[in-house]
């Protein structure tokens, strides 16, 4: 084995993203996040957070600024080819393809892996979502909402990434539903597996992370540990100007 790792899982360095450049939404973050550590990066609507993660996952023009994972600049590296570098990105929406069977979404996430590998890693993603595991041939589209985004997760571990970014992976869920996708990302992130996660849900969210951050207008307006964050009067003041609270769904 080569030496390990030392340093970021991913970092960003005065990032500057939007749809066109003389508008940008996101205003030059720097950003270091640690292996194995749990992010959950929050701020109110048009902070600019999944701005954020869609430009380190190329899916959203970066005009400045680098990114690097595990060290290496992969700022110039294309979206298609950052998952077999270590990067999965689990979006909001589109994140599954509703018209083939859970079976099928499995191995089209598995397909860039060498041949040998592919069935070792799709059974251990039957073990870790095992309601995917009970029915491997009902269509995606058939699926509730919650079993929609365990299965766009699995497609996004199937190829063993070192970094996971997800993008309100609560949105439309219900409460019940929603801990349960919380549990299981807490239960990845213990595997050794980087979590960054953009959400809504304050409460749950820090809940579940090791670190927090609050954008503003593109920029981090604060940071800190999620269990000291979560009783900030500052976190209600950023979201919703004064206000001691924030809005945290249960």
């Amino acid at each position: 084995m080569g030496p390990a790792v030392t340093g970021p899982a991913l970092a960003t360095q005065g990032l500057v993203a939007g749809y066109e450049r003389d508008l940008p939404i996101v205003r030059g973050i720097d950003l270091a996040v640690q292996p194995g550590e749990l992010v959950v990066v929050l701020g109110p609507n048009g902070a600019g957070k999944s701005t954020f993660v869609k430009a380190i996952a190329g899916v959203v023009p970066m005009h400045e600024g680098r990114v690097f994972l595990g060290g290496a600049d992969i700022t110039s590296v294309p979206a298609h080819e950052k998952l077999g570098r270590g990067l999965a990105f689990v979006p909001q929406t589109e994140n599954i393809f509703a018209t083939l069977t859970i079976a099928e979404n499995l191995q089209l996430a598995a397909d860039i892996l060498p041949r040998p590998a592919r069935a070792e890693r799709i059974r251990a993603m039957y073990a870790m979502f095992p309601d995917l595991a009970s029915r491997p041939g009902l269509r995606a589209g058939q699926l509730s909402g919650g079993q929609r985004q365990m299965l766009a997760v699995a497609r996004a571990l199937a190829v063993g990434p070192s970094v996971l970014i997800l993008d309100e992976p609560s949105a439309g869920l219900s409460p019940r539903i929603a801990g349960e996708v919380f549990a299981t990302l807490r239960a990845i992130n213990k595997t050794g597996v980087t979590i960054i996660l953009v959400e809504q849900n304050v409460k749950a969210a820090l809940s579940i992370a090791h670190r927090g951050i609050i954008l503003v207008e593109g920029r981090i307006r604060h940071e800190g540990e999620a269990a000291k964050l979560a009783g900030d009067p500052l976190l209600g003041e950023l979201f919703l100007g004064g206000h001691k609270t924030a809005r945290v769904a249960s």
